[in-house]
């Protein structure tokens, strides 16, 4: 690894670590519980098309090293147990949807740090609950698009677009963080970074155009290597810990969702998590994860093998709206 990459990981992980504290001294325990009826998706409705408060980022991070570029589908640690938990919180124009509140709970409870990719429409939707995350030393909070955009689909414009009005909502969401800090004299937010630093492409998507403008932004493209499956209405909570435990391995990033389209992701935490610490592994976040070893990458994102995530173009063309039942 170069001392570029090394010095950028560095920064990578300090700033993603979080103040000490600083969620708990914000709010209360029940303030940070979450709640049930917060967890599911709201109706579909009319796309809502209306942009972010701030659609050009103020803060533009440097170029990625070679190092990391490309998509990103684990670590090789050197045989070094850790594991990366990563969280996906998905909107789509046509649709609110929830916060998962027991996903969060469980990793909290355990100590477990993780990484949140949100979308920037979510964020929107869910300021409260973005600061929460982003306040608390555990986790991490990344980039998902605006409104989940098929970045294999999407024309230059609207990929910069769904990548620049993310990082505009994340530093609204930052400021509005940073001003309840200063209210309650909390010096803490130097830690917490100022721009997206890991992104992961919806519906697993990608192109070399793609991947090409995130390293331009400075941005890491972070697939998985795992996923929980835990999208599907039929999974149980059992089926999702014996895939996770059967497929992990040292460097590992696995895939869930915490936007209420997760079935049977908390139950499922609550047998995952002692049974890895239990073979030795160490949770952290992506950005420690990067800085533990040299990033696995290809050329193309995919799920588990190299085009079979393309299916979604046809299903879902630019990804923004869900197509409309016939």
């Amino acid at each position: 690894m170069s001392r570029a990459a090394a010095a950028l990981l560095f920064v990578m992980l300090a700033l993603s670590a979080g103040a000490q504290a600083l969620a708990a001294g914000l709010w209360t325990p029940e303030e940070l519980a979450g709640t049930l009826q917060e967890r599911h998706a709201g109706p579909r409705h009319d796309p809502d098309l209306t942009p972010p408060a701030r659609t050009e980022p103020q803060v533009h991070p440097s170029k990625l090293p070679p190092e990391l570029r490309g998509s990103i589908r684990r670590v090789d640690t050197g045989g070094v147990k850790l594991v990366a938990l990563t969280f996906d919180l998905c909107e789509l124009a046509d649709q609110t949807t929830g916060y998962d509140g027991a996903v969060v709970d469980v990793l909290r409870a355990g100590h477990v740090p993780a990484t949140f990719f949100a979308g920037g429409k979510w964020m929107r939707s869910h300021p409260e609950r973005a600061m929460q995350l982003m306040a608390d030393p555990l986790f991490e909070v990344g980039g998902h698009a605006w409104t989940h955009g098929n970045f294999a689909v999407l024309s230059e414009q609207k990929r910069r677009e769904q990548l620049d009005w993310t990082q505009g909502q994340y530093e609204l969401i930052r400021e509005k963080l940073a001003d309840l800090a200063a209210a309650k004299n909390d010096t803490g937010m130097g830690r917490i970074s100022e721009a997206i630093r890991v992104f992961r492409f919806p519906y697993g998507r990608c192109s070399p155009q793609a991947l090409d403008l995130l390293a331009s932004k400075g941005v890491a493209a972070i697939q998985w290597d795992v996923n929980m499956a835990d999208a599907s209405k039929t999974r149980t909570a059992q089926a999702v810990t014996r895939d996770v435990l059967r497929l992990v391995k040292p460097g590992s990033i696995v895939l869930g969702h915490a936007n209420g389209f997760g079935h049977a992701t908390a139950e499922a935490l609550k047998d995952i998590i002692p049974a890895l610490r239990a073979k030795g592994y160490r949770f952290v976040t992506v950005s420690e994860l990067l800085r533990s070893g040299k990033p696995v990458t290809a050329s193309d994102c995919y799920d588990s093998r190299p085009g079979d995530t393309a299916l979604y173009d046809a299903m879902f063309g630019d990804g923004t709206v869900h197509p409309k039942k016939h």
